[in-house]
C-alpha cells in the first residue's frame, strides 16, 4: 500500500459557487460548481448545490480509500 501523493486529512469547504476538496496543507485537489438557480443550471450547466456537495464527498472519499477499498 503506498501512501498518498497529498498530505491527509482531506476537507471540503464551500466557496461561493463551487465545493472544494483540499488537502491537508490547503492544496485545492479538486472543485464541484454549482448554480442554485434551477432556470440558470441548465445554461450554465452546472449541478444543484446538494449535488455539488454530494459529489464532492465523494471525490474526498476515494482520494482518501486505501488500496483494495475503492472496490
Amino acid at each position: 500500500m503506498t501512501p498518498p501523493p497529498y498530505p491527509l486529512p482531506l476537507r471540503m469547504r464551500k466557496a461561493a459557487e463551487s465545493f472544494v476538496v483540499e488537502d491537508a496543507g490547503g492544496v485545492s485537489l479538486a472543485y464541484a460548481y454549482f448554480e442554485e438557480d434551477p432556470s440558470r443550471q441548465g445554461l450554465v450547466n452546472r449541478l444543484s448545490g446538494a449535488d455539488a456537495k454530494a459529489l464532492a464527498q465523494t471525490i474526498a472519499r476515494a482520494l482518501t480509500a486505501r488500496d483494495g477499498d475503492a472496490g
